[in-house]
């Protein structure tokens, strides 16, 4: 298995080519099946209900099930999901493997509800996770203080430089994550030299957030434009 690649391919026909327990750390953000057919027009505006087709009808199980296989013995995982997924992924995580806690991303600038018929969307959850049963000590956990290693993480949703954006100034991932909340779940549960796994790599946000903190990393992505676009984060980025 080649590191610090990206490859372009079927998620489950990539993990099925890694050895078991290989990888120190999954972080992930995997569909959330959030998508709608059409887009809703209000106010004169148009609002992007369709990321596409890699946002319906994903199942996140067989992926666990691989993810568990791959990940070494107190590996840990951290993966991002929507409210209607926490259930599932929850259920997976206490039956399966060692279920940790709930994170919360609080955004600070959630999308506007024009209706005004339901609160504001302005959470996104991440699910942590060790892979066997027993004491959390034997994983790696860079506790920083009390006043840092809360359980939710503040900030706006991605609008500014570090955003991609296309020529038509629209964003290249309808769902790209900020780099900080990234590279504070990797610094916590993994050390300099260690794997990180993502196998929805999107454009490429946790091989530049391993980049950066010296982590190697492994990981693909089903869409060829993705893949060029991250690669392109990747070059500009300092070996």
């Amino acid at each position: 298995m080649e590191l610090n690649k990206i490859a372009c391919m079927d998620c489950l026909e990539y993990l099925g080519q890694i050895p078991d327990n290989f990888v120190d750390l999954v972080v992930t953000d995997p569909p959330y099946n959030v998508s709608q057919k059409n887009n809703l027009k209000f106010g004169g505006r148009v609002i992007i209900k369709n990321f596409g087709d890699w946002d319906f009808g994903f199942d996140p199980v067989p992926v666990l099930a691989e993810l568990r296989r791959i990940l070494k013995p107190n590996g840990q995982i951290y993966v991002f999901c929507g409210t209607e997924q926490i259930p599932i992924y929850i259920r997976e995580f206490i039956e399966n493997w060692f279920f940790r806690n709930l994170l919360v991303w609080y955004k600070t600038n959630p999308p506007p509800r024009m209706s005004k018929t339901n609160y504001l969307f302005a959470n996104e959850y991440i699910i942590y996770a060790i892979k066997e049963k027993g004491k959390p000590s034997l994983s790696t956990f860079n506790f920083s203080s009390q006043s840092t290693m809360h359980n939710t993480f503040i900030s706006g949703a991605l609008q500014g430089k570090e955003r991609l954006k296309g020529k038509n100034g629209m964003a290249i991932h309808p769902t790209q994550k900020p780099l900080a909340i990234l590279k504070k779940l990797i610094e916590v549960s993994s050390n300099p030299g260690d794997i990180i796994l993502d196998p929805f790599m999107g454009i490429g946000s946790t091989a530049v957030a391993c980049k950066e903190l010296k982590r190697k990393f492994i990981g693909c992505e089903l869409n060829p434009k993705y893949v060029a676009w991250a690669n392109s984060r990747l070059n500009t980025r300092n070996n």
